[in-house]
């Protein structure tokens, strides 16, 4: 399988250590684990999305942004980072997407661009009913404004 940019978890990654109860009672073992970090992992969804449209991937990215453990700052200043970093052409491709299908522009409001509308749907089905569609709208409004907030701060 052919995952286009993967290879930028590589530089662009994260050490935990996670500690588990080994099965038929043979101990506790930890280990180091290797993972993507939040702009890696924001690139590799976003072109994830862009590609194959699943709202699972849309809503894996907003939801990833909404509750880093880092403040939105901090979160803004490791994309300024690699932007200017390795990999910046790989950032800037990826921030473009999220600025084409979340972000409002002169066209078009960013709730209605199918990002948040894929955000919204994973979360919330398709039903027809006025409370769904009252809180998709909500949802999807809440999904434009994480992305236009960290653009905004990336500058």
């Amino acid at each position: 399988m052919n995952i286009p940019y993967s290879s930028i978890v590589f530089d662009l990654h994260q050490v935990t250590e996670i500690q588990a109860e080994l099965l038929g009672g043979n101990g506790i073992a930890t280990e180091q684990i290797k993972h993507a970090n939040l702009v890696s992992f924001t690139c590799l969804k976003s072109f994830a999305f862009d590609q194959r449209f699943e709202r699972k991937d849309a809503h894996d990215l907003i939801y990833c942004i909404e509750y880093a453990p880092e403040e939105a700052e901090a979160v803004a200043e490791a994309f300024r980072k690699e932007l200017a970093g390795k990999h910046g052409d790989v950032v800037k491709a990826s921030l473009s997407i999220l600025r084409d299908r979340f972000a409002q522009d002169e066209k078009i409001e960013g709730y209605r661009k199918d990002g948040p509308v894929s955000v919204a749907k994973f979360e919330f089905g398709e039903g027809d009913e006025p409370e769904l569609r009252e809180a998709r709208v909500l949802r999807q409004r809440q999904a434009s404004d994480v992305i236009e907030r960290l653009l905004g701060l990336i500058g």
